[in-house]
């Protein structure tokens, strides 16, 4: 039971990591597939805009999460 768990988190963490979202390996595929489209390499100023983006994003996303939680934290009285 407990090995069929895990192989469901890490399946889950795959299906998640590979979401075209910069920051996440996704992120980098889809600049691979934009460059093999292109023809030639995005110029390093637009990847890295590109990744810290979506670094802010995902910060930013945890942060509204964790403070919508602790909001909902219901007090027994």
């Amino acid at each position: 039971m407990p090995s069929q768990f895990c192989a469901i988190v890490n399946i889950n963490l795959a299906v998640v990591n590979m979401l075209p979202l910069p920051a996440l390996d996704g992120g980098y595929l889809a600049l691979l597939v934009l460059e093999g489209l292109r023809g030639k390499k995005l110029p390093q100023e637009v990847e890295k805009g590109f990744m810290a983006s979506g670094f802010l994003l995902l910060t930013a996303m945890g942060v509204v999460l964790v403070v919508r939680d602790t909001l909902n934290i219901v007090l027994p009285q």
